[in-house]
C-alpha cells in the first residue's frame, strides 16, 4: 500500500458517511399497516309485491395488522337508501348472538364516479363504512348493514309470461371466498319459486335442458302461509367480479291482493293507514309514553307521601323524606329524573348516566324511618294492670285498611306485582332488539321498590298493647308444649284405676309389690302433671283516665306454685332501629322477700337482675335472653315455671334420668346460661 493512502482514510469514508445521515434525516415515520380480506358475505333480500327489496349483508372480514377504520364497499345498488343499526362485531360474538362487544358503522354513499373504467363499463356505486372509536383490531369480525332498493324501477324484476325473473348483482370483492350464500323472500304465490342459471356449452352457445351439465347453485325453498323464501348456495365467489343471482318466481307474487268489498272497508283503511309505523308516528307514541310514565310515577310518589304522612301522624310521629323538599316538587322531579333516565338508558351505549337519573329517582321516592314527636319518651301515666282471658287479650288485631302502596299488605303486593309484570312485559320487548337495553331496563325497578319498601307500617312507631300479641302468643304456645301440660287439661285418674285393678287380680307378694310401685309411679306422674299445670292470661294497663291500653304482657302462673309466689310475666320492650322499632323481650319474676318460693330460685337470681316490685314487699327478678326470639324466651319462662312449682306429695328427691330431666349448671356458669 502506497504511504499516500495509509496517512488519509477520511475521504474514503466521507461520501458513505453522508449517505447514511442523508437517510437518517430524510426517514419518514412508519405508518400502520392493515390487510383486510373478505371470507364470505351472507345476504338475505326481502322483496315485496311492489318490488322494493330491502338488502341485509352480513360480511366476514379478517383483519391483520394495525385497526381498520374504514371500508369501501363497491357493487352496491345505484338507489340504495340506507337503514340505521349497522354495527360490527367479532365473529365469536356473532356465532352466539351476542351484541356487547359491538362497533357502531356509519355508512354514507360515496359520489358516483363518472370516470368509465377500462374496459368501457361504467362505475358501480359504493358505499364506505366508518367503524367509531379506534376502529376494528386484529381479527375475524362479521359486517352487519341494511339497505333499501327498488328493483322494480331498475329493471331487475321482468314478467315473462306466466312467471317472473327475478334478478340482483351482489357487490364486487376483490378477494374470492367459499361458499357464496343469497336468501330471497318473496310475497306468497300458488307456484313456488325456482332458480334459473345461464350456462353454456364449449362452444359458447345457449346450451338445452339435457346438454347441462351439474347446476352450479344450489337452492332450498321454504313456504308459509304469507311468503315464500328460496335459499341459494354457491360453492364459490369469483375475484373482482360481482355475483348475478337470478330467480323465478310466479307473476302472481307481484300483484296486489285486491280487497274485498266488505262493509266498513274504508273504516278499516284508515285504521290501518293509522297503525302503520312512520318515524313521525314512532316519535309521538315515544313521547306519548314518555308523559304517561312521568304522570303515573310522579302521582304513585305523591300518593305515597300522603299515605305515609297520614299514617305517621296517627302513630304520633313525624314523616321523613329521604330528599326533604315540599311534596310537590319532589313528585315532579322523581318523575322527571326517571323518564330522563329511561330514555338514556335507552338511547346511549353507556347506561350510566342514565342509572344515575333513575337512582336520583328512587331518592325523590324514599322515606327514612319517622321519629317520634315526643323525643326521649315522656313519663307514662299511672294506670291498673288487669287480667283478661287469653282469648281475647291474644287474638289477632284489625287488618289496617287503606294502604296500597306498602309491601306489607295485601293490596300493597298486588299493586307491585302488577307494577312489575308490566315492567317485564317492557323488558321482553326490548330484550327482542337489544339483550343488554333490556338488562338496564329491568333493574330500574328499584324505582318502584323505593316507593313499595319504605315508609312500611313496620316502621311506625309500635302500640305497645297490639304489636306484641303474636310474639306473645307464640311464646304461650312453646310454654305449654315445653311443661307437655296443654292449657285447661285436668289429671286424669286412669292410671290410677288402671293400678288398683291390676293389684286387685294379682297374687302373691311379689306381684302386690311390683303393682304398687307401678300404682305410685302413675300417680306420682298424675301429682306431676296437675301441680305443672299452667294458666295463662294476658295484662293489659289502662292508664287513668284513657279507655285504651298502653302495654300488653302476658301472664304465667302455675296451679301449685309455692309459698311467696306472686306472678311470671313476659313483656316487650321496642327500641328505635334503622328499619323500625326492635322488640327486646324481658320475662319477670315477682316473688315475696324470705319466702319459700325466693329461696328456690336463688340460683337462678344469678342470671338476672333484682329490684324492687310495683307493691310494699315485692322483689322482681328480670331475666333477658341473649337472643330477641321466641324460643328462647319461652325456655326461660318454662325453667321459672318448673322452679316455682310445689314438688307433689309422696314425690322422691332422686334426679330424673333421660332426655327430659333438667340438667345441673356447670360451675362457674349461670343456672340458665342457654337463655338468659
Amino acid at each position: 500500500m502506497p504511504s499516500r493512502i495509509a496517512r488519509r482514510p477520511g475521504p474514503a469514508l466521507l461520501l458513505p458517511l453522508l449517505a447514511a445521515l442523508f437517510a437518517i434525516a430524510f426517514t419518514l415515520p412508519a405508518r400502520a399497516w392493515v390487510e383486510v380480506h373478505v371470507a364470505g358475505d351472507d345476504v338475505r333480500l326481502e322483496i315485496d309485491r311492489a318490488g322494493t327489496a330491502r338488502v341485509e349483508h352480513k360480511v366476514t372480514l379478517k383483519i391483520s395488522g394495525g385497526p381498520l377504520r374504514a371500508l369501501d364497499i363497491r357493487g352496491v345498488d345505484p338507489d340504495a337508501e340506507l337503514d340505521q343499526g349497522s354495527y360490527a362485531v367479532p365473529f365469536k360474538a356473532a356465532q352466539a348472538g351476542s351484541l356487547t362487544d359491538a362497533t357502531p358503522v356509519a355508512l354514507e354513499v360515496l359520489p358516483p364516479d363518472t370516470r368509465p373504467r377500462g374496459d368501457g363499463a361504467r362505475r358501480t356505486a359504493s358505499l364506505r363504512a366508518r367503524f367509531d372509536g379506534k376502529g376494528l383490531s386484529r381479527g375475524v369480525f362479521v359486517l352487519f348493514f341494511r339497505y333499501r332498493t327498488d328493483l322494480m324501477k331498475q329493471g331487475l324484476i321482468q314478467q315473462d309470461g306466466a312467471s317472473t325473473r327475478v334478478t340482483w348483482i351482489g357487490p364486487l370483492w376483490d378477494d374470492g371466498y367459499d361458499s357464496a350464500r343469497l336468501t330471497v323472500e318473496l310475497p306468497a304465490a300458488p307456484d313456488q319459486p325456482r332458480v334459473e342459471e345461464a350456462r353454456f356449452d364449449e362452444a359458447g352457445g345457449a346450451a338445452g335442458s339435457e346438454e347441462l351439465e351439474e347446476p352450479l347453485t344450489l337452492s332450498t325453498v321454504r313456504r308459509a302461509l304469507d311468503r315464500d323464501e328460496i335459499e341459494l348456495l354457491r360453492p364459490y365467489a369469483p375475484k373482482g367480479e360481482p355475483l348475478r343471482w337470478t330467480v323465478r318466481a310466479d307473476a302472481r307474487a307481484f300483484q296486489p291482493t285486491p280487497a274485498a268489498a266488505t262493509p266498513g272497508a274504508d273504516a278499516l283503511g284508515r285504521l290501518a293507514d293509522a297503525a302503520a309505523g312512520s318515524p313521525d308516528r314512532s316519535r309521538t307514541l315515544y313521547i306519548a309514553g314518555g308523559v304517561a310514565l312521568f304522570a303515573l310515577y310522579s302521582a304513585l310518589v305523591a300518593l305515597k307521601a300522603r299515605e305515609h304522612e297520614r299514617l305517621a301522624r296517627a302513630a304520633g310521629a313525624a314523616p321523613r323524606p329521604l330528599v326533604p323538599i315540599p311534596l310537590a316538587p319532589r313528585a315532579a322531579l322523581a318523575g322527571l329524573a326517571l323518564v330522563a333516565g329511561v330514555a338514556l338508558e335507552l338511547l346511549l351505549r353507556d347506561g350510566t348516566a342514565g342509572a344515575a337519573l333513575v337512582a336520583a329517582a328512587a331518592a325523590l321516592a324514599a322515606h327514612r324511618t319517622p321519629r317520634p314527636e315526643r323525643a326521649g319518651g315522656a313519663l307514662r301515666r299511672p294506670g291498673k294492670w288487669l287480667p283478661v282471658a287469653e282469648a281475647e287479650a291474644f287474638r289477632e288485631p284489625p287488618r289496617v285498611r287503606g294502604v296500597y302502596l306498602d309491601v306489607s299488605t295485601r293490596a300493597g303486593k298486588a299493586l307491585l306485582l302488577a307494577l312489575l309484570a308490566a315492567l317485564g312485559a317492557g323488558v321482553h320487548a326490548v330484550a327482542g332488539a337489544s339483550p343488554y337495553h333490556a338488562h338496564l331496563l329491568a333493574l330500574d325497578a328499584t324505582a318502584l321498590l323505593a316507593i313499595f319498601c319504605t315508609g312500611r307500617l313496620a316502621e311506625l312507631p309500635p302500640d305497645p298493647a297490639a304489636r306484641p300479641v303474636a310474639f306473645l302468643r307464640d311464646v304461650a304456645r312453646r310454654v305449654r308444649r315445653t311443661l307437655k301440660a296443654p292449657a285447661g287439661a285436668a289429671p286424669t285418674a286412669a292410671p290410677k284405676r288402671a293400678a288398683g285393678a291390676a293389684a286387685r287380680a294379682s297374687t302373691g307378694t311379689a306381684a302386690r309389690a311390683s303393682t304398687g310401685a307401678a300404682a305410685r309411679a302413675s300417680a306420682g306422674a298424675a301429682a306431676r302433671a296437675a301441680a305443672t299445670e299452667l294458666r295463662v292470661v294476658g295484662r293489659l294497663r289502662i292508664p287513668d283516665g284513657s279507655p285504651d291500653a298502653d302495654e300488653l304482657r302476658l301472664g304465667l302462673a302455675p296451679r301449685a306454685a309455692l309459698p311467696g309466689f306472686v306472678a311470671i310475666e313476659v313483656g316487650v320492650v321496642y327500641a328505635p332501629g334503622a328499619g323500625g322499632a326492635i322488640g327486646l323481650p324481658e320475662v319477670l319474676l315477682r316473688v315475696a322477700p324470705g319466702s319459700p318460693c325466693e329461696a328456690a330460685v336463688e340460683r337462678l337470681a344469678r342470671s338476672g337482675r333484682s329490684s324492687r316490685g310495683r307493691r310494699p314487699g315485692e322483689r322482681v327478678l328480670a331475666f333477658t335472653p341473649r337472643l330477641p326470639t321466641a324460643r328462647m324466651t319461652a325456655a326461660i319462662a318454662a325453667a321459672l315455671v318448673r322452679a316455682v312449682t310445689t314438688p307433689p306429695a309422696g314425690a322422691t328427691p332422686t334426679k330424673p334420668h333421660g332426655a327430659g330431666a333438667p340438667r345441673a349448671p356447670r360451675p362457674g356458669k349461670k343456672a340458665i346460661s342457654a337463655a338468659a
